[in-house]
């Protein structure tokens, strides 16, 4: 039977944009400048109970935390300091149109990791996905993070943008290798319900074989570059990969703050409320409570997005059984398939490309 662990990695999420982007299907809220204050006090409730407990890593995300004003971001940061867990990593997700010099110092005096969201630097494709922000500010806020001492600094990218050329993608990867990157996120876009580009995109056929050749080009280009895949979207220069999303791809515990905000504590996944107001009134989280055997597979699954898998005896540790018990029968059929190694739990390169398939196969 799972049990209950105690957290080993912490998420805050901060819910606020200076705009919603068209593509975005995170919860965030914009001109919501007046909540900051009430969203930090009700954060440094959920803080104090880890005060002393050992934490892996921590991540801010969102949202864009550096929408935050200065005075509000620097004492977040220093409450998280301020909890002595010895954490190795401290991430946080940035947008370069909110970064300014003092934000920046802020981060320096932190932060171990910062993410920035570019998506693309090409002010055509930016609108037609309704990216907000003056690529113009893209380069200055790389330099602003650098003259602060931060240099495990992260790129995320789109790619699949409607309009968007195999050169267009060529272009935008190598204009983020210019930069001073140690890490890189490559998605292909994923136009979610809900979304304002979702009411107007019309899928085009050809689309998905772009997509496709911008995924092989983009593994090509970055292997060239020094950075090795190490997560179906995620590149990284040998030890710059992100710690925090590999403690959760492979099973460990996290504690989500803030509305929105998902935590698993080894058997059950908690998901906050997405809307502030109502977080702020105390509302429950909803509780997705599972079979065990179906939370094992699910972990198992959410490990095999990586490349490396689970090394031996590391999911029986997390999950109490080893995948062959668990699931003997859909790994065998797995190996047939050629989607998952012989003699090893991770998957192949059409394993991964297929992903989908053999999470579903899984579970």
């Amino acid at each position: 039977m799972l049990s209950v662990r105690p957290w080993q990695n912490l998420y805050i999420h901060v819910p606020f944009c200076l705009r919603k982007c068209d593509y975005c299907a995170f919860y965030s809220e914009a001109d919501a400048s007046a909540l900051m204050r009430p969203w930090l006090d009700r954060i440094g409730e959920g803080l104090k109970p880890l005060t002393g407990l050992p934490l892996h890593t921590v991540y801010l995300g969102g949202g864009t935390p550096t929408v935050l004003k200065p005075e509000l971001l620097e004492e977040l940061l220093s409450m998280i300091m301020n909890l002595d867990s010895g954490a190795s990593e401290i991430s946080i997700e940035c947008n370069p149109e909110s970064l300014t010099p003092e934000k920046a110092a802020i981060l320096g005096r932190y932060v171990s990791r910062v993410s920035l969201g570019v998506q693309s630097f090409d002010p055509a494709l930016r609108r037609a996905i309704g990216r907000c922000g003056d690529p113009e500010k893209i380069v200055p806020a790389f330099e602003m993070l650098t003259e602060n001492g931060l240099t495990n600094l992260s790129c995320d990218l789109i790619y699949g943008l409607p309009g968007q050329s195999v050169e267009d993608w060529e272009r935008d990867l190598t204009l983020a290798l210019q930069l001073p990157v140690r890490h890189l996120s490559a998605y292909a876009l994923t136009v979610e319900e809900g979304t304002l580009l979702a009411g107007r995109y019309r899928n085009d056929p050809a689309c998905d074989i772009r997509t496709a050749e911008m995924e092989k080009m983009t593994r090509r280009i970055l292997k060239n570059a020094g950075m090795k895949q190490y997560e179906i979207s995620n590149y990284a220069r040998p030890g710059y990969e992100c710690v925090h999303n590999q403690n959760i791809w492979h099973g460990e515990t996290y504690l989500g703050l803030g509305p929105a905000a998902c935590s698993f504590d080894g058997r059950d996944r908690y998901t906050q409320v997405s809307s502030i107001r109502e977080w702020l009134a105390g509302a429950e989280p909803e509780t997705d409570h599972i079979p065990d055997d179906t939370r094992r597979a699910e972990m198992l699954m959410m490990g095999l997005r990586t490349v490396r898998g689970w090394t031996a005896g590391e999911f029986e540790r997390a999950a109490g059984i080893s995948p062959e018990k668990l699931r003997p029968a859909q790994i065998a059929s797995l190996r047939r398939k050629k989607m998952m190694k012989l003699g090893s739990m991770a998957l192949t390169r059409r394993g991964l490309d297929f992903w989908n398939d053999a999470a579903l196969e899984l579970l």
